[in-house]
């Protein structure tokens, strides 16, 4: 399985969605990542730490709300399992 996973998540109505990149733990055990908005995929990432919890926590609220995601919910949280 690979290092990192990339997907993009775009809310229902348009004009809010993120570009994520997950990467492998840190040494403290958590989740880098680095994130790009939709408004301006140009800007430099955000990039932070999360637990994997927090990540499927994020990724399901979005996929109950009617989020549209290139990547399924399902192969997100496996990534994130398999972490």
């Amino acid at each position: 399985m690979s290092d990192t996973l990339v997907f993009h998540a775009a809310a229902p109505g348009g004009g809010e969605g993120y570009v994520l990149l997950l990467e492998r733990l840190d040494a403290a055990g958590r989740l880098r990542w680095r994130r790009w908005s939709s408004v301006d995929y140009l800007a430099p990432a955000q990039e932070g730490t999360s637990t994997t919890d927090e990540v499927a926590r994020l990724v399901e609220g979005w996929a109950r709300d009617g989020w549209s995601l290139n990547e399924s919910p399902h192969r997100i949280n496996s990534w994130l399992c398999a972490r």
